[in-house]
């Protein structure tokens, strides 16, 4: 009944690309091609910056959605808590999954242990054609990351070929049917009021459900940063950021910088632009996350045009444009 419902909702799998977000539209100049690279079905190219995805070659992996840094490309993988019913186990797609689970982001990753501490990941073979490590590395990363919170959670990773079922068919619909009643609604309703555009949001997922909890995390599913007093709010980060999770308000003869983390996707584009060097790449933060103010300054009127800026020294009184 589950399934058929997230049929309805979700009828495909196909990444979702948005290309206001691709590296390749933000940064023309050091072009990205790790979605073209990782796709082992040859179902992605890329031509003249734009990538295309061939729906016909496309087998809904995911491994591009995991290794895009700007998160360009996504699934619509909350399908795969269908795979979680009874007995709270999940298939890879060569054992009759919906995606490859090697494929799996620390958020998303984080987020199914959230929904199902205990689980077993259903694996064919050690060493898989699709990937080498994504799912160990990732995983790690969330484990690290509920850990710092005190979350509780217990991985099996099973190999295909010595798993065994365990149920009967009267104990599977059983234990299908009970957890339809106890879990699946509130999956469904969590699914949809973390949906935008037809993709699950993990991150807000996970910041609504441990909203209670707080610690000391590691940067890898959730991002911060730091400005220096080099800033002079110049604008750049916020411009090139493909998810905006930088923003600059000037009002009152005051210029604010904030930062989303929630937004943010972990590109680091930010960091190796910014002008002045000033943003800073926090490695551990506190938890839990909100939009923050990072930096403050008072702006004067440009002395030739009336324009307000940030001084970067005190015996200057023209903006960029008109010390030109």
């Amino acid at each position: 009944m589950f399934g058929g419902i997230a049929d309805i909702f979700f009828p495909d799998n196909l990444p979702v690309m948005d290309k206001s977000a691709c590296l390749n539209r933000r940064n023309r100049f050091e072009p990205c091609a790790l979605c073209e690279t990782v796709c082992t079905f040859g179902a992605l190219s890329i031509s003249a910056g734009l990538v295309s995805i061939d729906a016909g070659k496309c087998t809904c992996c995911g491994l591009c959605s995991t290794v895009c840094p700007s998160e360009a490309l996504k699934l619509k993988d909350y399908r795969i808590f269908r795979s979680i019913a009874g007995n709270n186990k999940l298939r890879c797609m060569k054992s009759g999954g919906i995606i490859c689970l090697k494929s799996l982001s620390p958020s998303f990753a984080a987020a199914v242990l959230v929904i199902s501490p205990a689980i077993k990941l259903v694996m064919p073979c050690e060493n898989c054609a699709l990937s080498e490590k994504f799912l160990f590395d990732n995983l790690n990363i969330a484990m690290k990351f509920l850990d710092a919170l005190g979350v509780s959670h217990d991985v099996e990773i099973i190999s295909d070929e010595n798993f065994e079922e365990g149920l009967s068919r009267r104990e599977l619909l059983s234990s299908f049917f009970t957890w339809g009643k106890n879990k699946g609604s509130n999956i469904i309703e969590d699914v949809i009021w973390h949906n935008q555009s037809g993709v699950f949001l993990a991150r807000n997922f996970l910041a609504d459900s441990l909203k209670n909890e707080s610690g000391h995390v590691e940067a890898g599913v959730f991002y911060d940063f730091s400005v220096s007093e080099g800033c002079n709010v110049c604008g750049f980060c916020e411009a090139l950021c493909p998810s905006g999770a930088w923003n600059i308000s000037k009002n009152d003869g005051k210029a604010t910088l904030t930062f989303d983390t929630l937004k943010c996707s972990g590109c680091m584009m930010c960091v190796k632009k910014c002008p002045e060097n000033a943003i800073i790449f926090r490695e551990k933060f506190a938890w839990p996350v909100e939009s923050s103010v990072k930096f403050e300054a008072s702006m004067i009127r440009c002395r030739h045009c009336g324009k307000w800026f940030v001084q970067s020294k005190p015996e200057i009184e023209l903006c960029a444009q008109c010390s030109k």
